[in-house]
C-alpha cells in the first residue's frame, strides 16, 4: 500500500506540475504553517504508475484542494481525461477547496469546461487569485475556516480568558450538491440586491431547500460582514420560540428582556446580517415579527426555507424545484442520462456506498425510472439510492414499485411530492431489520439530537448493541452523525422523524419509552447539578444546551405525569437557564408549577419558590419576585440542606435591594458569602461576594468592597465565567469612581467593558455605559456624559431591559444634573444622539480618549 508521509490531517493538492511550481510551493507552505501535512504527486513513490499514486493519495486524504490556471493537464494511457480533472471527480466525499488563477489569455478550451463542471458541483469554496502570495493568504484562510467549522479541532480557550463573540456556523455539508449551480448562482444573486430583504425557498419536504439556502449564503458570505447565521427552526411551533431561537443563534442576551424581539433587535442593529431560518413552515405565526425585525434593522436580511410562502410584502418567493428527470430516457445515450441532475444525484449517492457503481445500459433505464417515480427529490433519491449497497438497480425499482402500490398516496391535502416522499420513507424503513425499526422508532421520542447513551437508555438496550443500530441507521441515510467537541451526535431529518413519529405513537409501549426519556433527562440534570456550580462549570453548560429540547420534553412530560421531581430540577438547571437564555421559558413551567407548592414537602416548597423568585428578578418582575420571597422567608429556618438554604440566603439580599432595604440586603448576602465559602461552592461563592460588594460600595465600606469583589472577579476568571468576571470588573470601576479615583475608574472600565462584549450580554454593557455616562461626567465632559447615558437607555429599550433596582436612583441623580448643566434643549439633544447609536458606535464613545476632555 502506499501510504502517506505521518499521521496529520492530510490536504491533497492537485494541479499540473510545471505551470503553477510556484503556488505549489505556496500552498505548501500555508498547509505546514496549520500543521497539516500536504500531499503532492511529485512526492510519490516512482515505482508505482502515476495514476495508482494519486488515486492512492486520494484515498488517504481529508481535504481536496485544486489549483488551475491555463492547463487542462496530462492524460494517462487509457484514460479519456486528464489525471486533473479524474483527481477533482474522485474527491468528492472530502471539502473540496477550488483556486484558479486569473487572468488565463490562452486557457485550454478543455480546462474552461472542467471549472464549469467544478461551478455546478458546488465546491466548499471556489475562489480567484493573481498571484502566490494571495493564494497562499486564502487557502490559509479557508483551511483554517473548514477546520474550525468541519473537523472541530480547536483547542479550549484558557482557564481566565473570557470566550469570544461567536455566532453559530453554518452547517457543513457532508456531500456534494447536485445539480443546483445555476439555483446557487441565483439566489445568492438575489442576496446581493439591497431590494430584496427576505427571499424565501419554497417547496416540498426534501427538495432541497436547506442545502440550497446553505450553499448560497456561503458564497454571499462577504457582503455580510456581521455574520452569516443558520437557525433550525423544526421544533418551533410559537412566534416568541422562532425569535428566541434567532437571537441564541446570534448570541444576543434575553436574560431580563421582556420580549425576545426587543432583544434581537438591539443586538443586530443596523449591521449587515444575513440570518437563514430554516424550516419556517413550523411557525408561519412568527412571519409577522420577522416583518417588525426587518424595519427595525435595515441592515439585516433574511433567506427563509419553507413548504409555503410567509405572505409578507418585503418577501421574495423563489420555489426549488425538483431536479431535472431525464426526458426520454429510452432515446438518450448514457452520457446524456448521467448528466441529467437527478440521475447524477443517483449515481454520486450511490458510488459514496459502493465505490464501484457505475451507470450502464444495463442499469440506466432502471435508474431513470427510480428517479422519475420518486419525481426528482432529492432526500427520496438519496434514500434509494443508499439502497445500492444491498440491491441492484432493477431489483430496487422493483422494491420501490411495489412498496409504493402497497403504501398508496395519503391523505388527499397533502402535497403529491410529499405523499411521495412518505412511501420513500416508509419503504426505506421497510428494507430494516426489526431491532434496527424498533430503535429508530424510539429516537422519534428526542428533540435536535440524541446520544448513543442516551438512545440505550430509552430503549432500554445494551451500549454495544445500540452502537450497531446506530451505525445501520446511518448506512441507511435515516440518522445523520454530527461529531462534536463533545461527542457525536444523531439526529434524523424532520421530514423522517416527522413520519416515524407517527410510527412510534402506534405502538403499545410509547408511554413507557417516554417516560424513560424523561427520566433519562432527569438524570443528566442531576449528573450536572455539582458540575454547573464548580469549575467545569462551562462544559456543562454546553452539553446542557445541546440537550435543551430533550431537556424541555422532560419537563413537560412531568408537569403532564408527575411533578414530584420537579422542583429540584429547576433548581439543578436554573445556572444553565440563566446563562443559555432559557429563563422565558422556564418561567412558564415554574408557573404552572407554583399553584402546588402548598402541597409539597419543605425542600420542594423552599427549591420551587427560590426559582421562582430569582427568574423573576432576573427577568425584571419586582412584584413576582417579592411575592415568592415574602412566601420563601418563612421557610429558611426549615431548609436542611446547607447549598439551598445558603442559595436562599442570597435571594432573600436580591429581593431586599428592591424595598430599598439595603442594610438588610448586605446582612443576608454576608451570610449567604460565609456559607457558600464553607461547602466550598465557587459559583455561589462569587455571586454572594459581587452582591457584598455592590451593596459594600453603595453604603460607603469601600476597603470592604475592593476586597470583596477582588474576590468575585477572581473566582470568575477561574469558572471561565466571563459574565462574573464582568460585572465584578464593572463594580470595581464603579467603586474608584465614587472614591475619586477617575484615572483607575477608566482603566478597569475599559477592561470591563470588553469582557462585558465577550460574555455578550446587553445588560451588562448598559451596565458599564452608564457607568462611564458617570465618570466622563466627573472628568468634565458633560455632553458626552448624556450621550452615554443616552446610549445605555437606548441600548436598554432596543433590547426590552429594565435598569437594575440598584442603578435606578444614581441614574436619575446622574440625569437630573445633566439637564441642568447642559440646559434642556443641549441635554436632550446629546441624549437622543446617544440612544440611537449602534453597539460598536456607543463602545467606541465610551472607549474614546477625548471623551474625558
Amino acid at each position: 500500500m502506499i501510504r502517506t508521509p505521518d499521521q496529520r490531517l492530510r490536504v491533497f493538492v492537485s494541479s499540473t506540475l510545471r505551470e503553477l511550481a510556484d503556488e505549489r510551493m505556496a500552498v505548501a507552505q500555508a498547509i505546514n504553517a496549520l500543521r497539516l501535512t500536504p500531499v503532492m504527486f511529485e512526492q510519490g513513490a516512482r515505482p508505482h504508475p502515476p495514476q495508482a499514486v494519486y488515486r492512492a493519495y486520494l484515498a488517504q486524504s481529508d481535504i481536496f484542494v485544486g489549483l488551475y490556471w491555463q492547463e487542462y493537464g496530462w492524460i494517462g494511457s487509457g484514460m479519456e481525461i486528464s489525471g486533473l480533472e479524474d483527481e477533482f471527480d474522485l474527491a468528492r466525499a472530502l471539502p473540496r477547496l477550488v483556486y484558479v488563477k486569473e487572468p488565463a489569455p490562452e486557457r485550454d478550451s478543455r480546462l474552461a469546461d472542467l471549472l464549469a463542471h467544478i461551478r455546478d458541483a458546488a465546491p466548499s469554496s471556489y475562489r480567484q487569485f493573481r498571484d502566490a502570495a494571495e493564494l497562499s493568504r486564502l487557502v490559509s484562510h479557508d483551511l483554517a475556516t473548514l477546520l474550525s467549522e468541519r473537523f472541530a479541532a480547536g483547542r479550549p480557550a484558557p482557564a481566565g480568558e473570557p470566550p469570544p463573540r461567536t455566532t453559530a456556523p453554518l452547517p457543513v455539508g457532508r456531500t456534494s450538491l447536485v445539480g443546483r449551480g445555476w439555483a446557487i448562482q441565483e439566489v445568492a444573486g438575489l442576496l446581493t440586491r439591497t431590494d430584496e430583504r427576505l427571499v424565501t425557498l419554497t417547496g416540498p419536504g426534501g427538495v432541497g431547500k436547506t442545502r440550497l439556502a446553505i450553499a448560497a449564503a456561503e458564497r454571499s458570505r462577504d457582503r455580510f460582514p456581521a455574520g452569516v447565521v443558520f437557525v433550525p427552526l423544526a421544533g418551533a411551533t410559537e412566534p416568541d420560540q422562532v425569535i428566541a431561537g434567532i437571537a441564541r443563534q446570534c448570541g444576543a442576551d434575553l436574560a431580563g428582556t421582556d420580549t425576545p424581539l426587543r432583544a434581537l433587535t438591539g443586538h443586530l442593529g443596523d449591521e449587515r446580517w444575513l440570518l437563514i431560518l430554516d424550516n419556517m413552515e413550523q411557525a408561519l405565526d412568527a412571519a409577522a415579527d420577522l416583518g417588525e425585525l426587518l424595519a427595525r434593522c435595515p441592515g439585516v436580511t433574511i433567506l427563509a426555507t419553507s413548504r409555503t410562502v410567509l405572505e409578507l410584502r418585503a418577501e421574495r418567493e423563489y420555489p426549488v424545484p425538483p431536479l431535472p428527470l431525464p426526458a426520454e430516457p429510452s432515446t438518450m445515450s448514457i452520457e446524456e442520462l448521467a448528466a441529467t441532475p437527478a440521475v447524477a444525484l443517483f449515481v454520486d449517492r450511490a458510488r459514496a456506498v459502493r465505490y464501484d457503481f457505475t451507470l450502464t445500459d444495463r442499469n440506466s433505464a432502471a435508474v431513470a425510472e427510480i428517479c422519475r417515480r420518486l419525481e426528482g427529490l432529492p432526500l427520496a433519491i438519496e434514500l434509494a439510492a443508499a439502497r445500492t449497497r444491498l440491491l441492484d438497480p432493477a431489483s430496487l425499482l422493483s422494491r420501490l414499485t411495489t412498496s409504493l402500490d402497497a403504501l398508496g398516496t395519503g391523505a388527499a391535502d397533502v402535497p403529491r411530492r410529499q405523499r411521495t416522499l412518505r412511501a420513500t420513507v416508509e419503504w426505506s424503513i421497510d428494507l430494516l431489520d426489526g431491532s434496527e425499526r424498533s430503535l429508530l422508532e424510539t429516537t422519534a421520542v428526542f428533540v435536535d439530537g440524541w446520544t448513543v447513551e442516551a438512545a440505550a437508555d430509552v430503549a432500554n438496550l445494551g451500549e454495544t448493541q445500540t452502537l450497531d443500530l446506530t451505525d445501520a441507521l446511518a448506512r441507511h441515510s435515516l440518522i445523520q452523525l454530527d461529531h462534536t467537541e463533545l461527542g457525536t451526535r444523531c439526529r434524523m431529518l424532520e421530514t423522517v422523524r416527522a413520519f416515524v413519529a407517527e410510527r412510534l405513537t402506534a405502538r403499545s409501549d410509547v408511554a413507557r419509552i417516554r417516560h424513560r426519556h424523561a427520566d433519562h433527562y432527569q438524570s443528566v440534570a442531576r449528573q450536572a447539578d455539582r458540575r454547573l456550580r464548580g469549575a467545569g462549570q462551562r462544559e456543562w453548560v454546553e452539553r446542557l444546551q445541546a440537550e435543551a429540547g430533550n431537556l424541555a420534553a422532560a419537563v413537560r412530560w412531568y408537569l403532564d405525569h408527575d411533578p414530584q421531581p420537579l422542583p429540584h430540577l429547576f433548581r439543578v438547571l436554573w445556572p444553565f437557564w440563566s446563562q443559555r437564555d432559557h429563563l422565558g421559558e422556564a418561567r412558564d413551567w415554574i408557573d404552572a408549577l407554583l399553584p402546588t407548592v402548598d402541597g409539597l414537602d419543605t425542600q420542594a416548597q423552599a427549591e420551587l419558590l427560590w426559582t421562582a423568585a430569582v427568574t423573576a428578578r432576573e427577568v425584571g418582575d419586582d412584584q413576582g419576585a417579592l411575592a415568592a420571597r415574602e412566601r420563601l422567608e418563612p421557610l429558611l429556618p426549615r431548609v436542611d440542606d446547607p447549598y439551598l438554604h445558603a442559595a436562599t440566603q442570597l435571594a432573600m439580599a436580591w429581593t431586599s435591594t428592591m424595598v430599598a432595604d439595603v442594610e438588610g440586603a448586605l446582612r443576608e448576602a454576608l451570610a449567604a458569602l460565609a456559607e457558600f465559602t464553607s461547602q466550598d461552592e465557587p459559583l455561589g461563592t462569587a455571586s454572594a461576594a459581587l452582591t457584598v460588594g455592590s451593596l459594600e460600595t453603595t453604603t460607603g465600606r469601600y476597603d470592604e468592597a475592593t476586597h470583596h469583589l477582588h474576590d468575585a472577579r477572581d473566582l470568575g476568571m477561574h469558572l471561565d465565567n466571563a459574565w462574573l468576571a464582568a460585572t465584578s470588573q464593572v463594580l470595581l470601576g464603579t467603586l474608584a469612581l465614587v472614591r475619586g479615583r477617575p484615572a483607575d475608574a477608566r482603566a478597569l472600565l475599559d477592561e470591563g467593558l470588553d469582557l462585558s462584549l465577550a460574555a455578550y450580554s446587553t445588560q451588562l454593557v448598559t451596565l458599564c455605559l452608564g457607568v462611564f455616562a458617570q465618570l466622563t461626567f466627573v472628568e468634565g465632559n458633560q455632553e458626552r456624559s448624556a450621550l452615554l447615558a443616552g446610549a445605555a437607555d437606548g441600548m436598554r429599550k432596543r433590547a426590552g431591559l429594565r435598569v437594575w433596582p440598584s442603578l435606578r436612583r444614581p441614574e436619575a441623580e446622574l440625569t437630573n444634573r445633566l439637564r441642568t448643566s447642559l440646559g434642556e434643549t443641549d441635554f436632550d439633544r446629546a441624549f437622543s444622539t446617544g440612544g440611537k447609536l449602534t453597539r460598536r458606535e456607543a463602545v467606541a464613545a465610551a472607549h474614546d480618549p477625548d471623551s474625558r476632555r
